[in-house]
Formats: C-alpha cells, structure tokens, sequence
C-alpha cells in the first residue's frame, strides 16, 4: 500500500469514483490521508514479517518512516540531514508526525556503525520510537506505480508523496504530478470530451494516448483528468450546460478560464501540488487559457510527437501542449516528453533575432502593450540585440506569393484557418452523430455555439476547405522563408506577439457573438506554419472589479514563436528575456502571480 494526501479540487475530474472500499483513510494531525492498495507492501503493515517493539506494534497501522540502510552503514548526522532535506522537506504530503516511529530498514541494529550525533539528530526531529529490520525477500519499501486517475467527482484528488520517487536519467519525471484534459486517453477510464452524449456513447480506453504513455514511462503520476469546453470548441461559462466552467484563480476569481484546456491552466494556477497539466491546442484552446489564468505553456512543433489517442477533429493544426508555473522547468519536461524527435533543435550559441510584427504590436490597449514592451527590451538586453521590426501586410504586398490578384493578406486569409478546420470537424463528427442516433433515436445533444459551427460547416464545399488548405500552405510556406528564414543554420528568428486585448473579462458577462476567426490572427500563425509557441506572463493590469469592488491584478501574457523544431530553444528565451525585464521566472497560484 502507498500513502497519499487527500487534497481538495475544482477543476479536477474523473468518471471513476475516488475511494475503493479496499481503501483505509486515517488522520495524521489536521492532514486527511488514504492508504491505497498497489500491490506492494507498506512499512506500516510490516509487522507481518517482523515483530515490532511494543511501543510501535500497539496500533494497526502504525504509521513509520524508513530509512533504507545497508549492512555495515555508518549512520551519521550529516547522512540523516541530508535525507531530510533531499527527500523530505520538499515533500507537500510529509509532515513532522510522521517522524515519531523511526526504522532502519535493511539491516540489524549489531549491523550497522551509528554515529554518537546521529541518535540526537532524530531526537531533535521528534522521533519517539525507534527499530532495525533486516532485509526480507517478500517485503519492499513501496514505490508509487498509478495504472489510473485516482480523481473523482466528491472534490477530491489522491496526492502520493514525493518522497517515493527518485528522479534517475531513465526515469527522469519520476513523481512529478500531471493532470490531463479529457480529450487525451487515460487508460481504463472514459474520454468524455465534457459531453454526457459522448461519454454515454463511447467505452473505457484499452490504452493511453501515445504523449500519455512517453511521460508515464518518463516516471510521472497522472493525478486526474480535467474539465475542457465541451467537445473541445468554444463554450463559454455560460454556455456550460453539462458541466460547470472551472474558475479562474486570478484577479477576482470570476474572471473566465478561456479556451478549450481552461481546466488545465485553471487548475496549474490553483493548486501547488500539481506540477503539470497537459491540454491541447488547435486555434489558441491552450495559448489564451495560458494567457487568462497568468501561467506558462508551450503549443509543440506539429507532428514533433505522437498524437495517437487525442481526440482531434482537425489533426492540421491539433496538438498536446503543457502548462507549468515555472518556465525552467519547461526544457526538462520537453526532453523528456518529447523523446529523440528529429524535428527538435538543440540549444546553440546561434544569433538570435527578434521580430517585431507592427501588424499586432503595439495593441490598442497601452497597459498591456507597455507590459509587452518591457519584456521585449529585457530580451534586447540579454541577447545584446535589437529589435527588427517588420509589417507582414507590407511584406505580402511585395512579394505577392499567390499572384497579383492577392495582394491583401488580410483579405486573403480571412477564412483560410477557420474554414478548414469547421468542415473537417463537422465531418469527422458524422459517425458521433449518426451511431448516436441509432442508439437512443433523438441527436446527441451539443452546446448552440457548436450547433452554430455546424451550420456554417454545412455551407462549405470541399473545393472551398481544400483551397482555404491550400492557401494556408502558401502563407507558412512564405513565412518559413520569407519571414523566419527557417532554413538558416546561421540564426534563429523568433517573434513576439500579443495574447487578445488584456481586458477585464468576467464569467457572467453576455455571450460574444459568433464569428470566424480570421487566418491572419496572431493565434492562427503557429499552428498554420506548425510552428512552436511558448505563452509567459509578463505581468498585470490593475483593475477595478465589479465582484470584488477592490483593485485587481489582471494577468498579462505574451507569446514567443519560432520556427519548427525550436521548441527546447523558447523556453530559454523567455526566461533570458523576463530576467532581462526584472520579471519572475516563475509564478504563484492564487489570485496574484507574482
């Protein structure tokens, strides 16, 4: 059995239920613990193979801190120092009572050398009670192996300690926490898509999504698995109907989520027990959320991973991404999650240059662009460089990649994006829709804003989809060479553009209209050139909330784009350019981020 922290939630959920009969809940001071059944034996059952002392053995169970020894160890302070400090005191789950009932596991007392400091040491620590066990084939110091979700519908998630794990180059995520958006396969469990039709309509998975299993392998533990807008398209939280819209912990609390993955930016900015989230991003579903909920993400390079077993209706533009509150921590988790992915460029001392795009920057709203700007300047200062500015309506204009007849790139792309993605979609929901109705004869239901998207759909012709496709390759093939320079082993070219307005938007506010995001949108460009984009708070905008009727901190965010493969590099990047600015490398939950 292993120990874990019951730990409270909102935006965490499964279909499975929390707690198994099979499983003992205690409570260790004010802290609420569950002992969950793994198929190993914990030490606090021990006394099945070794009599205890009298002290230890006089209640079932007996709750102990192991110390793995060897014979012939020398037991020192400095030893025992470092132990707690390495593999305790960063330990959320871990507390002081636990430290009552000491063992040496492994060896005799007659076995083992013990410093004269290292009996005042425990003592200091609180330790009461103290025994030796000798090694025993049929008896192991338990290390976490979680098959599924341990998160339920009650508000509770089931938290192992960090102290089971030991991060190793063949299992470098070992314990690291992750929750996973319910568009992603979790083996054993539904993929719901926060949509009851589908949920009732489809079977537990067989197997986890491809991405799943890289970082399962890696050694990380998935925690739960989080809300998204229902069927991964627009719905706001008032268009929520199935399941409640999480909520945002920024400013006011009641600002909205955004985008598609809001319950894994949510929940990365609400929880510090969680370390990652994993969500996916088509049009901006992971660069907006990232952006509202003032944390760290990066969309991947297209097609650098394997995307089996995520649900996408539109796998042009579809990606996994990952939210974090520490963007240092972002080259580590790319290494390991994205495997010896060809595609992916090492770090270098190359020349890197800064684009400016005058099309987006600076944005109509001076407080957010003064943010912008601030970090801009600190990436000038760090790389010794400046700014290039440039004016892609202008550079389109010159070049004329499609002909003469398509000098305006705006009017160009207008639905090049958004068209391709609305037919494909709709399409590939026909067996949804269909089997659905052969099963219960009634539609499934859906949200209106996507019935909308359906009826638009329905008005696009395949030569329209296929031409919008296409000229979708004229644009990134342009911007790869005319604009980034993609091909150039002498520099990189990256480019800073902005996340929407920076507003003030709040959950209850009247719904937006409908409308076609335009292919010429900022949010558009790295999935059309299937390029990375790493999303970093540079800040926020004071505001005065009619919730709370006080001053608010609104998050500010921008976004780093290079060109494919650059992935590892960004991170970098931004995190030379937020010290360069004096920013945090690194945010807080709750409602401030710094």
């Amino acid at each position: 059995m292993t120990l874990r922290k019951a730990t409270s939630q909102e935006a965490v959920r499964s279909s499975s239920s929390v707690i198994k009969k099979s499983e003992h809940k205690i409570s260790v001071g004010d802290v609420q613990y569950y002992l969950v059944p793994n198929g190993k034996v914990v030490l606090c059952f021990i006394s099945r193979f070794f009599p205890l002392p009298a002290a230890l053995a006089a209640h079932t169970p007996t709750l102990i801190l192991a110390y793995s020894v060897t014979p012939g160890q020398a037991i020192t302070r400095s030893a025992l120092r470092e132990f707690r400090s390495r593999r305790l005191d960063h330990d959320d789950v871990f507390q002081a009572a636990f430290f009552e009932n000491f063992v040496f596991y492994g060896a005799s007392k007659e076995e083992l050398y013990r410093e004269a400091g290292a009996g005042n040491e425990l003592e200091s620590w609180g330790m009461k009670n103290v025994a030796f066990i000798p090694c025993h084939s049929s008896a192991k110091v338990p290390s976490v192996s979680i098959e599924d979700s341990q998160s339920g519908l009650n508000k509770k998630v089931i938290v192992p300690s960090r102290c089971y794990f030991n991060p190793s180059p063949s299992r470098p995520l070992d314990g690291i926490r992750i929750s996973v958006k319910d568009s992603i396969d979790i083996a054993g469990h539904k993929t719901t898509l926060c949509n009851r039709a589908w949920m009732d309509l489809y079977p537990r998975k067989e197997k986890h999504a491809a991405c799943v299993e890289t970082f399962l392998k890696a050694g990380a533990i998935i925690v739960g698995k989080v809300k998204l807008q229902a069927m991964i398209m627009r719905e706001e939280p008032l268009e929520c109907v199935e399941f409640t819209a999480p909520f945002n912990p920024r400013a006011d609390g009641y600002q909205v989520p955004s985008g598609s993955s809001h319950a894994s930016a949510a929940g990365i900015s609400s929880y510090d027990w969680l370390d990652f989230s994993i969500g996916s991003d088509t049009n901006g579903s992971g660069r907006k959320p990232a952006s509202y909920n003032g944390c760290f993400s990066i969309r991947p390079s297209t097609g650098i991973m394997d995307t089996n077993g995520v649900v996408a209706f539109f796998p042009e533009f579809d990606m996994p991404v990952f939210f974090g509150r520490d963007i240092s921590k972002f080259p580590h988790f790319i290494s390991a999650w994205y495997g010896e992915s060809p595609l992916l460029r090492k770090p270098s001392k190359t020349r890197v240059e800064i684009l400016y795009p005058v099309d987006f920057l600076p944005t109509s709203n001076p407080a957010q662009s003064h943010l912008i700007e601030k970090f801009v300047t600190g990436l000038e200062l760090a790389l010794q460089t400046k700014r290039t500015k440039i004016c892609l309506a202008q550079l389109w204009k010159e070049d004329r990649p499609d002909g003469e007849e398509h000098d305006g790139i705006a009017k160009y792309l207008d639905t090049a994006g958004i068209y391709p993605f609305y037919y494909d979609q709709y399409h590939n929901l026909a067996d949804f829709r269909s089997e659905y109705k052969k099963k219960h004869g009634k539609p499934p239901f859906v949200h209106r804003a996507l019935r909308w998207q359906w009826v638009v759909a329905k008005t696009i012709s395949k030569a329209e989809r296929d031409e919008c496709l296409r000229r979708c390759q004229v644009y990134a093939a342009w911007l790869l060479k005319r604009v980034f320079d993609a091909g150039s082993q002498g520099s990189i070219k990256v480019m800073v553009l902005p996340i929407e307005s920076g507003q003030p938007n709040y959950r209850d506010s009247p719904l937006p209209p409908y409308s076609l995001l335009s292919g010429f949108n900022p949010l558009h460009m790295p999935p059309i050139m299937r390029a990375p984009e790493v999303t970093a708070p540079v800040g926020d905008i004071p505001y005065q909330s009619i919730v709370s009727e006080r001053e608010e901190p609104l998050p500010i965010a921008i976004s780093l784009i290079g060109p494919p493969g650059t992935d590892l590099i960004l991170p970098e990047l931004v995190k030379k350019g937020l010290k360069g600015a004096g920013l945090p490398v690194e945010v807080k939950t709750g409602r401030s981020m710094f």
